[in-house]
């Protein structure tokens, strides 16, 4: 490691994993998203922001298909929820199953393999699926045929086929090279055909009525939003009001704030059955 080589990166975005040439952007992405309060607990409808350098941070890049990826999930939730947050508690995604746009599909709407509720469909290419669970309601979103140019991803594939160079088609030597070459290419056309654009500009939304899913890969239960739905509490107030971020005092025992008649009620444990 040089010493021009940041130990400690930014999150907010001026690290150098997002690149500060993103500013180019007319429109660039952002998005807000809610969730359950904490484990086991009730649905928070305060608001956090996403943006691209969170999502670099999640995926572990910056990418044409992590950007992509973002545009078209921008253009759908501007049809779908316009105004609105993702509920990240209330939501399917159907995605291809590549690392950026299933990274981004996961993230965005808090959707998951092992839940049943991340499901793959190589034929969207870039482009999403998402129900909302309580409603039913489902959008569909692809890019735009040939916006993404057709010699980018022919070597997109190239690069990935080891044949090539087990069949002496590629030197591996050229192909260090020509890995070098695409990437230039791909930002080159980041900077100059996506990032003028908005995202409605080649992401194509459309409701899908009575649709078929993609079967689930695991079906597990996702406990940290099983009470979702319930009413806040009345009678007690924690420290911890609104968030963990709150100013409380260090407890000295697991129950110290807690007021009778909780306080008594919790430490003699969960009901029994007779």
């Amino acid at each position: 490691m040089d010493a021009s080589t940041p130990t400690h990166p930014d999150p907010t975005g001026t690290g150098w994993y997002a690149p500060d040439w993103l500013d180019e952007a007319v429109a660039l992405p952002q998005f807000e998203v809610i969730d359950a309060r904490s484990a086991q607990s009730r649905l928070d409808l305060r608001p956090k922001t996403v943006t691209i350098a969170d999502l670099v941070l999640f995926h572990g890049h910056a990418c044409d298909g992590l950007l992509r990826g973002a545009y078209a999930l921008r253009a759908l939730a501007d049809a779908a929820f316009p105004g609105r947050p993702f509920d990240r508690t209330d939501l399917l995604v159907v995605s291809k199953n590549s690392p950026c746009l299933g990274d981004l599909a996961a993230y965005l709407t808090g959707a998951r393999a092992r839940f049943g509720t991340h499901r793959l469909d190589d034929r969207l290419g870039v482009g999403f699926i998402v129900q909302v669970l309580s409603s039913g309601e489902t959008w569909e979103v692809r890019e735009e045929p040939g916006f993404f140019p057709p010699l980018i991803a022919a070597w997109d594939a190239a690069v990935l086929n080891p044949g090539l160079v087990v069949d002496g088609l590629l030197e591996l030597a050229d192909k260090a090279e020509l890995v070098a070459v695409n990437e230039a290419a791909q930002w080159n056309w980041v900077r100059a055909e996506l990032l003028p654009s908005r995202p409605a500009d080649h992401y194509v939304v459309r409701v899908l009525n009575d649709a078929e899913l993609p079967d689930a890969l695991h079906d597990g239960r996702r406990t940290d939003i099983v009470n979702r739905d319930l009413p806040g509490p009345r009678g007690f107030l924690s420290p911890y009001e609104p968030g963990p971020g709150s100013t409380a005092p260090r407890p000295a025992t697991v129950a110290a704030d807690i007021a009778d008649p909780w306080r008594e009620r919790y430490l003699a444990g969960p009901p029994q059955r007779g």
